[in-house]
């Protein structure tokens, strides 16, 4: 297991958890919330004793997945076994992980492979003592990704839904059409702070993702031209999203600025 440098702190009633390390230099960063004994999201295998070693003071009564990727349903089945806490997961992503598929060598190398897990179907409204979380399906990330708002609070739990404000590649199959209608959809939610999957705590939420939505809709737009014009979807890429080149080659071609471009000219129709 690689050292986890782990930081933690707590948002009125959420305890956050960002953890990093290293692994063949790339840096691995990922966030869990635990909140009214609900985990959201469970880590990547890698970081497993870091994981469990945060959640052994806590009373856990239930774990939700945003969506089946390793980094973030890794330890699923590890903590149900512990706490003895049912994993809740959208429809699909419970089909992924009742056989997940063999990780590409370089996932396996920096997060671990995730273990088949079972648990219970996700349900539209989830409450606990003191909340009550919307789930909101968001695809584009990934097919099966979910989003939890809290309305009350205006709290957004967005898995990978946000990331950053920007993107400069994206992984095979992720939809950039989608990703639009999904960011439009939380928006329409009182939404002001962000729990991202990866890049922490954002407080100014609404904000940040409005930020990725231009973007996105700024990329969806110059796509469309340049492809009028004749360019190809590689061609394209290099126009509009620099860097990323080393993400391409060290996954060989499943990260690629190329995927995004390919997404939006696939869903133009």
């Amino acid at each position: 297991m690689p050292r986890v440098q782990v930081e933690t702190r707590v948002i009125d009633d959420v305890h956050a958890f960002k953890g990093q390390y290293k692994r063949y230099g790339y840096p691995a960063r990922f966030c869990l919330y635990y909140v009214d004994g609900l985990l959201i999201d469970t880590g990547p295998p890698r970081a497993r004793r870091a994981v469990c070693e945060w959640l052994e003071d806590k009373a856990l009564d239930r774990i939700v997945l945003t969506h089946f990727h390793e980094d973030h349903s890794g330890n699923a089945r590890e903590i149900s076994r512990r706490h003895g806490a049912p994993v809740l997961m959208g429809e699909e992503t419970a089909g992924i992980l009742s056989d997940p598929p063999r990780l590409p060598l370089y996932r396996r190398a920096v997060w671990g492979q995730m273990d088949a897990v079972s648990g219970r179907k996700l349900p539209g409204l989830l409450e606990t003592a003191g909340h009550r979380f919307r789930v909101v399906p968001t695809p584009g990330h990934a097919a099966d990704h979910v989003a939890l708002i809290e309305e009350e609070k205006g709290w957004l739990f967005a898995g990978d839904l946000f990331l950053s404000n920007r993107l400069i590649y994206g992984m095979r199959g992720e939809s950039v059409p989608q990703l639009i209608d999904s960011l439009r959809r939380v928006l329409e939610y009182p939404v002001h702070i962000l729990f991202c999957g990866h890049s922490g705590v954002v407080p100014d939420g609404r904000s940040a993702l409005e930020k990725k939505l231009r973007f996105l809709e700024w990329l969806r737009e110059e796509t469309y031209h340049l492809a009028d014009r004749g360019f190809t979807p590689r061609e394209i890429s290099r126009r509009l999203l620099a860097g990323g080149k080393r993400m391409e080659w060290l996954t060989l071609g499943e990260f690629s600025s190329v995927h995004l471009i390919r997404s939006i000219m696939e869903g133009r129709g």
